[in-house]
């Protein structure tokens, strides 16, 4: 998302958190609307048709898998987000309380394998 003319560059991945849970929350929200004009709608119908309207049913149920469908996507991107930011917690974390490197103790002489001098091998 470093692309220039990606207008989500210009957030940090907090801002888009919050974006990401600004549009779940929309998403269920509309969801749910639709859920309930359907059925509002059902019960009126039962009772015959209203005159001189046209009938919204098929309209709505068309929309009811679309709103699922980006609920569901809405709610991937928020976790998948949310996951990304507890991944750099956690490293971050990890580096604070992770004991330092063991070292060598002794001498930097010691590491070294001796070669025999000419003078040895006689």
């Amino acid at each position: 998302m470093s692309d220039s003319k990606n207008p989500l560059s210009r957030l940090d991945h907090q801002e888009l958190l919050w974006l990401t849970g600004i549009l779940k929350d929309a998403c269920r929200e509309k969801l749910e609307k639709n859920l309930v004009s359907q059925a509002f709608e059902e019960r009126l119908y039962q009772r015959g048709g209203v005159k001189e309207r046209l009938d919204p049913r098929p309209f709505l149920k068309i929309w009811e898998p679309r709103y699922r469908k980006f609920l569901e996507v809405a709610e991937e991107l928020h976790a998948q987000l949310q996951s990304e930011e507890a991944r750099a917690a956690a490293e971050t974390l990890r580096e604070q309380f992770e004991p330092p490197p063991i070292r060598r103790q002794g001498p930097r002489s010691a590491q070294m394998v001796m070669e025999l001098r000419p003078s040895a091998r006689r």
